[in-house]
């Protein structure tokens, strides 16, 4: 008998929805949970068992059996799960990182999915194991995952389980099935990829997608950190990248079958290359799969002074905002989670009044509005005053020429200062004006 390897000693199982006990083997099992015992026969190599939801709780033990042979797992907590997901930002170490703070919460466990590989695909596999929240404990796990579970875990008293599944460099498309990658209008979007693609060749064929993603489908859980992007963001692809998240968040749901949540982190300021604006047509598609896409939620940008970093190692702020998300979405507790968001404009008798959502106590914090600009059909910048009115920002032109387009933090390294009361930065935008 092999159970996947996700089923060890200090695991956390989902709560309110059924349980799926999965590996190999064939022939009689038994399944033994919080005093009752469930029978089943695997009349196939590989087997996929359901057993009925159950409250948050624990400490428990389950014994699972097959044809006489018995494995005990132990000090089992039943909670909420989720599945912290993508490439480097999201796979970077509690180690690694700026300020750490050390808990020590027995209802909190991390759960690393081990099977790796080199930039040349030569597999490796790393220790598979859940770890309980204990002091230098986590070091090696991913810090926005630890910080996300604390935060969670302190306002909901429930425990909380957190997967780390994830790769450094990897694709949008690395994620997703062979199914729609390979479809005519997929092969299309990527005809001219990111670098990345070529450096890194466990971006090619789907290939994180079979041999580290279906290693915990279908556990079940409640939804996904999903933070990724950087390595789709060449100019001729990012344009496409909202279809192609679109079409993995599909994709996800449908091997789990389950409409999980997915909580998408806005990429960070990176000072890459100021004459292309790869990064922030990236956050503009991610905006867009927030506002497109059912049960999907935007976790905006955060600028921590480290846009010269790749990997910023201030990771609290989009930690904590990530669990505000979900005790926004899943405990329906009024917490904001999200900077203000464009919405809509109207322009009328030379002024422009831009409406946002996630616009509460909308302010400017410091002296003027930075990396905003108005510009007229030629692309002249004109100039302008502002008024803030509500979760409205009026545009005053001084200046009878016609604007066409206007923006804020459009580019790589965004410096804006455009903020709710809730603290958190607006999402950027580029507009044009009809």
């Amino acid at each position: 008998m092999n159970l996947a390897e996700i089923f060890g000693d200090n695991m956390v199982l989902q709560r309110d929805k059924e349980i799926c006990i999965f590996g190999c083997g064939e022939g009689k099992l038994e399944i033994e949970l919080c005093g009752k015992v469930y029978n089943f026969i695997s009349k196939n190599d590989k087997f996929n068992f359901y057993l009925p939801p159950h409250k948050a709780g624990g400490p428990f033990d389950m014994t699972v059996t097959l044809n006489g042979e018995k494995r005990v797992i132990k000090n089992i907590l039943i909670g909420d799960v989720y599945i912290a997901a993508g490439q480097s930002n999201i796979e970077f170490l509690l180690e690694e990182t700026a300020d750490i703070e050390y808990f020590d919460n027995e209802n909190i466990r991390f759960f690393t999915e081990p099977n790796s590989v080199d930039e040349e695909n030569n597999p490796i596999h790393n220790s598979a194991d859940w770890i309980i929240c204990r002091d230098k404990g986590a070091d090696k796990f991913s810090a926005i995952g630890y910080y996300f579970a604390n935060s969670l875990q302190k306002h909901t008293g429930v425990p909380v389980g957190v997967i780390s599944c994830s790769k450094g460099a990897s694709r949008v498309d690395a994620w997703t099935s062979p199914e729609y990658t390979n479809s005519e209008r997929y092969i299309q979007m990527q005809k001219v990829r990111h670098n990345d693609y070529n450096v890194y060749k466990f971006n090619h064929n789907s290939y994180l997608y079979k041999n580290k993603l279906l290693n915990i489908v279908p556990f079940p859980n409640s939804g996904v950190l999903w933070y990724q992007g950087e390595s789709n963001r060449g100019n001729e692809e990012s344009v496409h990248y909202a279809e192609m998240l679109e079409i993995m968040i599909k994709n996800w749901r449908e091997i789990w079958n389950d409409n999980l949540p997915f909580y998408c982190v806005q990429l960070m300021p990176y000072n890459e290359n100021a004459e292309i604006a790869d990064w922030a047509m990236i956050r503009s598609q991610q905006e867009l799969v927030s506002k497109t896409v059912d049960n999907t939620y935007l976790v905006t940008i955060v600028n921590t002074g480290e846009s010269k970093l790749i990997h910023p190692v201030r990771k609290k702020t989009v930690s904590y905002e990530l669990a505000n998300a979900v005790r926004n979405v899943q405990f329906g507790e009024n917490v904001e989670y999200c900077g203000p968001i464009l919405e809509k404009y109207e322009y009328v008798d030379n002024k422009i009044k831009l409406f946002f959502s996630h616009a509460l106590g909308l302010n400017i914090k410091g002296e003027g509005l930075r990396d905003f600009y108005v510009y007229s059909k030629d692309g002249k910048a004109l100039p302008f005053d502002i008024q803030i009115d509500n979760n409205c920002l009026n545009i005053l032109l001084t200046t009878n020429l016609i604007p066409n387009r206007i923006t804020l933090g459009y580019n790589n390294a965004p410096e804006h200062n455009l903020y709710n009361a809730a603290g958190y930065l607006a999402s950027p935008f580029d507009l044009k004006l009809k």
